[in-house]
């Protein structure tokens, strides 16, 4: 189902799921959107929460999603127009990193509380504004996705301060 030519790998571990919706810090109240969704294995391990939308760009997954995760409102389409459209407490990404990239940039227009970001091992997230904190929370790589993944990237939480 995953294509690794789309940088599709999907995080099967369950030590790494875990550690991703533990940084997300979801409240039951809190709205949560994930972009990048794939085959729905992070919303599966999500907390129950007052909404949750899935956004996936491939239309081959969206019926996975529709199975995986039948409680989520699913969206198909581009997570970076997306991002700024819907409304949400929390943001979970795990997109290809030259699109991660763009949406670190894209961070400081946005209205969150906590995003969790699969990124690159380099990814700076150096240029956002002091009022974010940045939290290495893990690193992910190989069998921690299917397909395995053939390079390292890393779990990242980014919050304002308050």
């Amino acid at each position: 189902m995953a294509d690794p030519a789309l940088e599709q790998h999907f995080l099967v571990s369950p030590d790494k799921l875990t550690m991703l919706v533990d940084a997300a810090g979801i409240r039951p109240s809190d709205t949560v959107l994930e972009v990048g969704a794939g085959a729905g294995t992070v919303a599966r391990a999500m907390p129950p929460c007052a909404g949750l939308t899935v956004v996936e760009l491939d239309p081959r997954l969206l019926e996975a999603l529709r199975r995986a995760v039948p409680h989520a409102h699913i969206r198909q389409g581009d997570a970076l127009q997306l991002v700024h459209e819907l409304r949400y407490d929390v943001l979970i990404g795990s997109l290809p990193d030259v699109v991660t990239e763009s949406l670190i940039d894209l961070l400081p227009q946005l209205s969150f509380r906590t995003a969790v970001l699969a990124t690159g091992r380099d990814s700076d997230f150096g240029r956002l504004p002091p009022e974010f904190t940045v939290t290495e929370i893990t690193r992910i790589g190989g069998d921690d996705f299917s397909p395995p993944q053939p390079s390292m990237s890393r779990i990242v939480r980014v919050a304002r301060r308050t």
